[in-house]
This record gives C-alpha cells, sequence and structure tokens, in this order.
C-alpha cells in the first residue's frame, strides 16, 4: 500500500510555517498544499525550494488578499481589500470569471517566479465563476485536479476524471471514532495520530491524508476556528507511534507526483537520508 500524506494550509503564516517544517524533517510529511495568497506564502516557497522531493499542491482557499491590486478585481475582495467570502461562501457567486482568471493566473505564476515551479496538484473545484476559472488555469498549467476517490469531508462523494480512476488514489477521511471537529471545543475527542493507524491496509491502493500541522499566532486565532487541532497534527505526524506503524506495514510513502506519474521521488529521498521508512 501506498500514503501520500498532505499537509494544508502551507504558507498561512511565519509561525504556522514552523509546524509544517518540523513534519518535513522529522516526521512522514510528502506533499504541502500551499495558500498562495497568504501571508507565509513567500516564506514557504523559499523554503520549500530546498525541498524537491515534496510535491506541491494548489490550496485553493482564498482566504488573504488578492496577488493583483484590489482595482484590478473588484467583485472578488471587500473593503479591506481581502478576498470577500471568507466567511459569507454564497458572496463567491458574485465573482467576475474574468477577474477570478486574471488573479488565478497571478498566483500561479507568482508562485512559479518565487518557488521555482508551479503546483503540481490543485482540489476539484465547485462548479462558480471561481472554481471555473481555477479549472482553466490548472489546465493552462498543466496542474492535475480531480484525481481522488472515495468520500471526502461532509461525506461528499469525490469526482475523479476517467483518465485518473485505475490510479486508485483514494482520500482516507475519519470523522466520528477519533475526531468530531476541528473546533476547540471538540479537541479532547481529537486524535490525529490514532485515526492513521486505523487506515485499513489495502493493497494496490493509494491513501491521501491531509492535516493541518503547524504552530499558532495570532493572526491564525482570529482567522481559523480549527486552532490548536493543528499543533495536534504537528505532534501526530512526527509520533513515533505512527512511524513504527508505518515501518511494521511496510508503507510505501509517496508524494503527488509518485503517484500520479510513477515516479519514486519521495522514496529516493529517504533512501538517500538512510531512512529506514524507505520500502
Amino acid at each position: 500500500m501506498k500514503l501520500i500524506v498532505r499537509a494544508d494550509d502551507v504558507g498561512y503564516t511565519l509561525a504556522h510555517n514552523m509546524g509544517t517544517y518540523k513534519t518535513l524533517d522529522e516526521g512522514i510529511v510528502t506533499s504541502c498544499d500551499l495558500m498562495l495568497d497568504c501571508p507565509g506564502f513567500e516564506d514557504a516557497c523559499e523554503h520549500l525550494r530546498n525541498y524537491p522531493w515534496i510535491s506541491i499542491g494548489w490550496h485553493t482557499h482564498f482566504w488573504g488578499k488578492p496577488v493583483l491590486p484590489a482595482s484590478e478585481v473588484p467583485s472578488m475582495v471587500n473593503e479591506e481589500g481581502r478576498f470577500k467570502w471568507r466567511k459569507e461562501k454564497k458572496l463567491v457567486m458574485e465573482v467576475d470569471y474574468e477577474e477570478a482568471l486574471k488573479e488565478c493566473r497571478a498566483q500561479v505564476e507568482r508562485c512559479e517566479k518565487l518557488l521555482g515551479r508551479v503546483p503540481d496538484t490543485c482540489g476539484m473545484q465547485p462548479d462558480t465563476p471561481l472554481g471555473r476559472a481555477i479549472q482553466t488555469v490548472c489546465d493552462e498549467y498543466h496542474i492535475a485536479y480531480g484525481f481522488v476517490q472515495g468520500k471526502g469531508y461532509g461525506d461528499r462523494e469525490l469526482e475523479v476524471k476517467p483518465e485518473y480512476k485505475a490510479l486508485n488514489i483514494f482520500e482516507y477521511t475519519s470523522r466520528g471514532k477519533h475526531t468530531k471537529s476541528l473546533n476547540v471545543v471538540d479537541f479532547p475527542f481529537y486524535d490525529p495520530a490514532s485515526a492513521i493507524m486505523d487506515m485499513p491496509i489495502i493493497e494496490d491502493r493509494i491513501w491521501m491524508r491531509s492535516q493541518h500541522p503547524g504552530f499558532l499566532d495570532d493572526y491564525v486565532l482570529a482567522e481559523s476556528s480549527c486552532t490548536i487541532p493543528r499543533v495536534k497534527d504537528v505532534e501526530a505526524l512526527c509520533d513515533p507511534a505512527v512511524i513504527a506503524w508505518i515501518k511494521e506495514n511496510k508503507i510505501e510513502l509517496v508524494n503527488h507526483r509518485d503517484a500520479l506519474y510513477g515516479t519514486n521521488e519521495y522514496q529516493n529521498h529517504l533512501r538517500a537520508i538512510g531512512s529506514d521508512l524507505a520500502v
């Protein structure tokens, strides 16, 4: 069995990034989804340039500010110059497609300039003007999307493009037994390490497991309903018990490029550093 371990919300803030970096150096993260519009993005690019074995995703939350001047994308921003649907999601339907297209291109081009490459992947997008713009730009820059099967968060059935179905890449979520929600009130029920180790071992399956490893600062605490679970994710992804479980079950850690194109970048990295996680 193969496993992609994806760190979400990378680039949120400098402090948040420090938690992610710990999981890259001491843990099992194989892929980072970057928030291209958030305060820690430039720092993330500078750091991840040194981790070519980590695949990069475009995490299209649009929680920050546009790369373009607000005057060029007025349908996308509020009075503060920030994306206006952060707290009121229905406002995304008011976005002008052409403005969204310009902003999406600008974000990807900025990523290419700062990171040295465009993202490898992007999540499947809903049918909104912004979603259509994201998918158009993904097609233009050959960013893969629609490759994950199974059920995502909220038990929604994930759409998979026909050309990716045979790859058997499935999202692994575990709401219920080890997680009620990511809100502080439910933190006593949050046990991501146990959730990972409850993953079914299925031959010829590629699981994708997403966590939010990061440290907290005032920006994240003010912005997100997911706070201390992020720190718990750092701990879980570096947990010796989780690492031992991976070794005992001979699970092959891979990045998204490995899963999509048959490369062996992450395993080659493990061999190069003499890691006993190599299979």
